[in-house]
């Protein structure tokens, strides 16, 4: 196993107190283990455990440690005993049990460390020159499509340059690509991915609407907890919906179908700029939210 004990936890968490039975968290850590397997390959988790490279191994511990010890926490809420589940309570050391909402903050924290750690180790992989990654089916996709990774997504739809949240969306970035833009496109597509990023504007088009699209399909086939809440929320602001109020299932579909046309519009614009001086057709209303009049 990658991390042999509570004082190892300890230092990798900051909160895990190094007395703790070891045992209670065992089966965690290899839980936490196979979830990110599913985003970096077995070989790459092999050669972390070998110890070859100690820097991937220590940016592989740290969103382990820190995804398994929230998981134990959350278990032992409750105590699971012979008859039945027990809720314990002591104020013999002046201590008192957390308010449900101090709970869900506290859970809402180590959940972005995990993210935050397994963003940190994604780039360090796409930044390095170890085989096992860059060998990978995940990465070799990734190479086909014209968006390459989470910072470069995020110019194009703010997703808080996570690339965890990226690989979850590449699926649907390749679909988008596949089954609509490079359609649109026409010929030499394969120009297009070669193009200078952040100067070419046919590209730059073409991303817009890449992104909008796979943002649109993901929220209609992910489970919404996997999708970071302010992603959502600000789309919708700019929409003229609340951003204080959390989403309903209706506002995020509704969210989804304005992402939708919004991807026409950019494919729209990106024929305009492939051929030059192209007819500028309006296939999409302007919906501005201060355009607050009617016509009787």
């Amino acid at each position: 196993m990658l991390i042999k004990d509570a004082k190892e936890l300890r230092q990798l968490t900051g909160n895990y107190y190094a007395n703790n039975d070891f045992s209670k968290v065992v089966g965690e850590l290899e839980q936490a283990r196979e979830e990110l397997v599913l985003l970096i390959g077995e070989k790459v988790m092999a050669l972390a455990e070998s110890g070859e490279n100690e820097t991937l191994t220590a940016k592989v511990k740290r969103p382990m440690a820190i995804l398994a010890t929230l998981r134990m926490y959350q278990k032992n809420d409750l105590s699971h005993e012979d008859d039945g589940r027990k809720f314990k309570t002591s104020t013999d050391n002046g201590e008192k049990l957390p308010w449900e909402w101090q709970l869900d903050r506290d859970d809402a924290m180590h959940l972005e460390s995990y993210y935050r750690g397994v963003d940190a180790l994604i780039r360090f992989l796409d930044g390095s020159d170890i085989a096992e990654w860059k060998e990978s089916e995940t990465y070799k996709v990734r190479q086909s499509l014209i968006i390459r990774n989470g910072q470069e997504f995020n110019r194009y739809f703010p997703i808080e340059n996570s690339e965890r949240m990226y690989l979850l969306l590449v699926p649907f970035i390749r679909e988008a690509q596949m089954l609509t833009v490079k359609k649109a496109y026409g010929q030499d597509w394969d120009s297009l991915l070669t193009a200078e990023r952040g100067v070419d504007e046919v590209r730059y088009a073409a991303c817009v609407a890449t992104a909008l699209l796979a943002m649109s399909i993901a929220l209609h086939r992910l489970p919404l907890k996997l999708i970071p809440s302010g992603v959502i929320r600000g789309y919708m602001a700019e929409n003229g919906m609340s951003k204080s109020q959390p989403a309903t299932y209706e506002e995020i579909i509704k969210s989804a179908d304005w992402m939708r046309e919004d991807a026409a519009m950019w494919i729209n614009q990106m024929k305009q700029l492939r051929d030059g001086d192209a007819p500028n057709y309006d296939l999409v209303p302007n919906n501005n939210p201060r355009n607050k009049y009617c016509s009787l």
